[in-house]
């Protein structure tokens, strides 16, 4: 009997893009590796694994791109290092590592978009599995995510109950704790550390969507997009519903204002409004974004705790005084400003988070180089371009993202050449055309 992988078109030339855009997913925010010395090592042979891959094509290993974006960041790094005179090579190292693995999974990844939209959607479908488990708990109180517990001990007993392929998120939190977030317990993270960070990449999975529904039967993009939006609402993230109808538009084929397109531009502002009108009445969207709104313009005692409050915190203190290189990437300097309290609990903004990090040199390296990348991707539409760029700006300001090797990797996006080879170093006419041989052979 066939799995849903086997039925995917092409998906025997191309098992090996599925490992690895698994492998990048799994080293991108899952408790399953996280820990300081399993964090490690899983890094070093992922990176092992990517790089011997490389090699072994017939391609050049590394691009233009990764030879220019590689050096300004490792610079930025040493200037760091003398300005407060202090050498973390084993954070500078991690970062690097993670860095290339988000490369190497997008250079040796035949279509990249695709199967990384492929490979979320199943994610979704496991998520939903699992999570139906959790909201049977919730609604019945029939548990049956106790006998998951054995399996956690030995995947990671520091991240609560995880099976590898799914994070049960809060279980086991205290009745307090779900007395301040009544729908905390019902949020579904899949195998991420955190419902907000599988929101992020399910939305970059929809722009993605957008971006190459070409490459996707109609039967099969409705199919994709049913399943991305679905899963999007079990996160209840805020992020997640903020940035929702932004995605949408990647999936619009022609943004002009021409007459003929201007009634169907109108009629997607106006479901993008009622949808906002809708969402704006939720609790975790219009009541979080005034309650936190409100903490920063009066001051109140956890302000600094928002996302909104970590970016004028991170401006105010770190960016005004550090903007061209940061402050590095060690804890050491990158809260060398702030109170413990305040480096410990602030929920953190991943655009404020990284510009103190790498400064805004830095940032702009990553957004000119993710520029450069999605503009090639999308035929040179400088629209979709620059609309891809505010969206990572947008997403970026939920979660620190550039943290782990997915967001990263977006640094390197490259389009899909007729040319371009398999992983293997063989084109997939090759090896279709060597299966005919072989048939009339024997």
């Amino acid at each position: 009997m066939k799995t849903m992988l086997e039925k995917e078109p092409g998906f025997r030339s191309a098992w090996l893009d599925y490992v690895i855009v698994g492998a990048l997913m799994l080293m991108s925010g899952t408790p399953v590796i996280m820990g300081l010395v399993r964090e490690e090592i899983s890094y070093v042979l992922t990176s092992f694994f990517f790089l011997t891959v490389l090699l072994f094509r017939k391609e050049p290993p590394f691009t233009a791109r990764f030879l220019v974006v590689v050096p300004v960041l490792s610079a930025i790094l040493v200037i760091q290092c003398i300005t407060f005179n202090f050498w973390p090579f084993h954070t500078m190292i991690g970062f690097m590592l993670r860095v290339f693995i988000g490369y190497a999974a997008v250079r040796l990844v035949s279509e990249f978009p695709r199967r990384y939209v492929r490979v979320i959607y199943y994610l979704c479908i496991i998520s939903f599995f699992f999570h139906s488990f959790t909201v049977l708990r919730l609604t019945t109180g029939l548990d049956l995510v106790q006998y998951f517990k054995p399996i956690s001990k030995i995947v990671n007993p520091l991240w609560g109950t995880n099976v590898v392929v799914h994070q049960f998120h809060a279980y086991g939190r205290t009745p307090d704790y779900g007395r301040m977030q009544p729908l905390l317990p019902f949020r579904n993270c899949s195998c991420f550390w955190e419902p907000g960070v599988f929101s992020a990449y399910i939305l970059l999975a929809f722009v993605f969507l957008g971006l190459t529904r070409d490459k996707f039967d109609k039967r099969q993009y409705k199919r994709n997009f049913a399943v991305l939006v679905t899963a999007l609402f079990t996160t209840i993230s805020t992020t997640g519903y903020a940035l929702l109808p932004l995605s949408w538009l990647f999936h619009v084929r022609d943004l002009s204002p021409t007459r003929r397109q201007l009634p169907k531009l109108l009629a997607f502002a106006l479901v993008v409004a009622l949808f906002y009108v809708v969402a704006y009445q939720l609790s975790f969207v219009g009541g979080k974004i005034k309650k936190h709104l409100d903490s920063v313009a009066y001051s109140e005692p956890s302000w600094r705790a928002t996302r909104l409050g970590t970016l004028v915190y991170d401006v105010e203190e770190y960016i005004s005084k550090y903007p061209l290189f940061g402050c590095g990437l060690n804890f050491q300097t990158r809260y060398a400003l702030s109170s413990e309290e305040d480096s410990v609990h602030k929920q953190g903004n991943g655009l404020s988070d990284f510009t103190v990090k790498f400064g805004l040199l830095g940032v702009a390296t990553v957004l000119i180089s993710i520029w450069t990348g999605v503009h090639k991707l999308t035929g040179r539409q400088w629209k979709r371009s620059a609309l891809f760029v505010f969206f990572v700006v947008m997403v970026l300001n939920g979660e620190r993202l550039l943290n782990f090797s997915v967001y990263l990797g977006l640094m390197f996006l490259e389009p899909m050449s007729k040319s371009r080879q398999s992983i293997l170093g063989f084109e997939n006419s090759t090896i279709t055309g060597y299966k005919r041989n072989l048939s009339t052979r024997f």
